[in-house]
Formats: C-alpha cells, structure tokens, sequence
C-alpha cells in the first residue's frame, strides 16, 4: 500500500479540524508510513535504527530525527522543485548551516497555526488590532515568523493593523504613537513579536521613563529569539516587565514556543486560564514527551530531559523531531527549561552522529 500527497494531507486536515482525537496513535502511525515511503534520508535513518513501520507498536517508537539534521539535508517527501515554500532557521549560531523545513504547500501549516493561535490567545475575542513588531513575509520569504505572524494579523487583525518592523529597523516611535492611540480611544490592540524587539522596547522605556495605561483587553505576545540578538531576560522576568510597561495584567502576556522544524506552536496557558501557569500545551495533533537522549527512553512526569515532537502538521517533511531543548512534563503539557548541557548535548550528538551515518551510507 501506498499514500499519495493528496491523501495523507486530507486526513492530517481531518484530523486537525476534528474535535474529538482518540485516534492520535492511528493517524501517526500513518503519516510515519508515507514519511518512510517518501522521505529517502529518514528510511535510511530508520533503516539504521531497524525500525519499520510495520515494528511500530506505539507512537513513541517513530524515530525522531535530531533536529541539527535539517541543517545537513533537505527532509522533504517529494522533489524540492515541487515545493512552495523552504523555511529557514536564522543562522544565529553557524550562517553557512541553516536548518531547512520545506512545505509542498501551506494549507495545513496554515491550519495548524491559526486554529491553536485562536484558541489560546484569543479565545474571548474573534478580531482585534494587531501590532507586528517583526517585518512582513514578503520581506523575509524564508522566515517560518514572519510567515505565521502574518497570517495572523490577515487571519485575525481589524484592518488598521500595521507593522513597526522592516528590514529597515524597529519604529519604536511609531509604536509609541498607537499606543498612546489605544490609550486615548479606549481600544484594546494586541502586540506580537519576537522578544528581542520586546527586550529593546522595554530598555527604551525605561531610559526614558515611559509607561502605558493600555485599555481592557489589550494583549502581548511575544515569540522566542532573544538568543544572540540582545540581552536575554527570564521568561518570568519578562512577562512582569511588560505587564507593568502595559498596564495589563501578568496573564495577558503570552509566549509563543515554535520552530522552523515543526508546522505546529505551543502556548502558555496564562491566557487562556487567567491564571499564573506558564506551561506550555500543544495542540491535539502534536505529541510532546521528554526522553533521555543517550537511550531515547522516555522520562517519567516531574523529570527533566530532552523534548521530543510528533508533529502530525509536519507531515510532509518528519514528524518526530527531537529538540534540543530541555523540560519536563506536566499532563499532556511541559515546562521548558532552555537549552540543553552537558550530558543530553552529548546524547543530542550521538543521535546527529546516527543520521549522518546513515545518510552517508548507500540504503536505498
């Protein structure tokens, strides 16, 4: 038997738009299927790890691929001449080695993205105005950030929402100026970012003794990417800073956990809640575990490891991707506790060491 691209992208749909989703196992077990079929760098890596989709008994037997493999091959299941889009990591650490996610085409990234954003950043209201203090997809094409933060603001934002980001730079005063709009007109306006931008704008202020009284409502989003580009500031930290900056609630300032290897995003749950729990939940279609990197076993709740994705909305390139970021899991959600050292490094590279080998070698 075989899937063809329509098929399993009919079913990941199905699967996603569904509301009741007891069938996790099933629908992976397939989408690893046409991944093992299509994607000839994964068969090899699995081929290495003599697993085959007939072997799986559980989820979490699908070898996840260590994410620093997106950097060496292009993990796809179908010609790259046949892709729409390539998203690329920044290149923070190594410009030469970006990591690479191609997507056939966007409709279930695209859904994946928008059904959870609703959900849990704006589950009371269905429009508002956006503020993307990050520059537009048609700025940076290969940007996953700049792609999803976009969406949302054609998805969900009233039509006076606007950038304060280009390639250019970052229009503090311009941002200044809608807030002071918000302020004047009582109406509610939704920040989204990444958090460098957030960072700089908060060292602004401060400097300048500037605070702001934003209306009911009002919100902050801010998305990962401090890393190399600025001071970095404790999650917790930062969500206190910008609720005193803002004048909103501790709650009402939401993080966005994603990557440019998944098609899916996790969220806080302040929102959402109204309350002070900072774990972050991804959605029915996304299976989260912590393992040990060195025997891939997966970690009892309350210990710390490495976090590992089953991405159903990654069905197109690998689904099982193995992070090198650390947590600990709490029901079906987690902690994050930021990059991994020691020991779970040395462990991410024997599985990096793996795929090479495998890459490397003449299996079909």
């Amino acid at each position: 038997m075989s899937l063809a691209y329509d098929e399993i992208k009919g079913k990941v749909r199905q699967f996603i738009m569904q509301e009741e989703h007891t069938n996790f196992a099933e629908m992976a077990k397939m989408v690893f299927f046409y991944q093992y079929q299509q994607n000839s760098p994964y068969r090899k890596y699995c081929r290495k790890r003599r697993v085959h989709p007939t072997s799986i008994q559980d989820v979490t037997q699908i070898p996840p691929v260590p994410i620093q493999a997106f950097k060496e091959t292009v993990l796809v299941c179908s010609p790259e001449e046949e892709l729409e889009r390539i998203f690329m990591t920044s290149g923070t650490t190594n410009p030469d080695k970006r990591g690479k996610n191609g997507h056939r085409d966007l409709e279930v990234y695209d859904l994946s993205a928008t059904i959870f954003f609703k959900e849990n950043m704006m589950p009371d209201v269905n429009n508002m105005k956006m503020v993307i203090l990050f520059p537009a997809g048609k700025e940076m094409p290969h940007s996953s950030l700049a792609h999803y933060l976009q969406l949302m603001k054609n998805t969900f934002g009233t039509e006076d929402s606007e950038y304060v980001a280009s390639e250019k730079g970052f229009d503090e005063l311009r941002l200044k100026e809608i807030l002071a709009e918000a302020e004047n007109k009582d109406e509610p306006v939704f920040l989204l970012g990444a958090t460098f931008s957030f960072i700089h704008f908060l060292d602004t202020c401060k400097e300048e003794k500037l605070t702001f009284s934003l209306p009911a409502g009002s919100r902050v989003m801010d998305t990962g990417g401090a890393k190399g580009t600025s001071r970095e500031v404790d999650p917790l930290e930062l969500k206190r800073q910008l609720s005193k900056l803002f004048s909103i609630p501790e709650y009402a300032c939401g993080n966005m956990y994603g990557m440019t290897e998944l098609s899916s995003q996790l969220y806080d749950q302040t929102l959402r809640l109204q309350g002070p729990k900072t774990l972050k939940k991804p959605p029915h279609w996304v299976k989260t575990t912590i393992v040990d990197p060195e025997t891939m076993k997966e970690k009892p709740e309350g210990e710390t490891g490495i976090i590992v994705h089953y991405d159903l909305a990654n069905f197109h390139s690998v689904a099982a991707v193995m992070t090198e970021d650390l947590g600990v899991k709490e029901g079906d959600s987690l902690y994050l506790l930021g990059r991994a050292e020691g020991a779970e490094v040395r462990g991410c590279s024997l599985a990096m060491e793996s795929f090479l080998q495998a890459d490397q070698g003449t299996a079909p």
